[in-house]
């Protein structure tokens, strides 16, 4: 039927704010309406809510690996970062259950677990900032105070495209969780190129077997 699909009010109101927010996020890119229509929402959010957004989606991104982990130092890293909930649902979401079986997603092996963390963000940083649209992700990087770097070696996220997606996909179904005291270590813009080379995404990738 004619409509049916229009966005309501609440919708329209709400994508308009969030267009809004983007823009002033960019202000300093000259930017066309078209290519801040097609920037996600999550680059404008406040530094804390993106670092946990991007800790959330290196998880999804790692779910083959954390599904398999018995070590339980790793999983109380985790769930000290994204709660015992969110960690639970991931090991046991069908979705990830299927893509192993089918060899359609990655199984990196997990850093120790003082590192976990960092590995997330960064994971999840680097998955985020290939899926940005290219012409937006320059200056939005640079926004972020995230290194252009950041999403340098893509090949793993290009053969397991359609499980990147997924994770992106499934990252943002969800609200972002409350940030934890002391559970993200602090990383300053001038840390982040330090950070990035910790993202073996392809050195580390274990295929799995069909």
């Amino acid at each position: 039927m004619p409509g049916t699909d229009s966005p309501s009010p609440a919708d329209a109101r709400t994508r308009r704010a969030e267009r809004l927010a983007v823009a002033r996020a960019l202000q300093a890119a000259p930017l066309a309406w078209a290519a801040i229509d097609a920037c996600p929402a999550w680059v404008a959010l406040p530094k804390a809510e993106q670092d946990l957004l991007a800790a959330h989606a290196g998880a999804w991104w790692l779910a083959a690996s954390l599904r398999a982990c018995i070590d339980g130092k790793r999983l109380q890293r985790v769930c000290d970062l994204l709660g015992e909930q969110r960690l639970t649902a991931l090991r046991d979401a069908p979705l990830v259950a299927r893509a192993e079986v089918l060899g359609h997603m990655p199984r990196p092996t997990l850093p120790p677990a003082d590192e976990l963390a960092p590995h997330l963000l960064a994971c999840g940083r680097a998955l985020l900032a290939w899926s940005l649209p290219p012409a937006v992700r320059g200056p939005a990087l640079r926004h972020l105070g995230w290194p252009a770097t950041q999403g340098g070696d893509t090949s793993a996220f290009v053969t397991y495209a359609d499980w990147a997606q997924r994770s992106i996909a499934a990252t943002l179904a969800d609200s972002a969780p409350t940030p934890t005291a002391g559970a993200l270590p602090d990383t300053p813009a001038d840390d982040d190129e330090a950070m990035a080379p910790t993202v073996s995404l392809n050195a580390r990738i274990d295929p799995i077997a069909t």
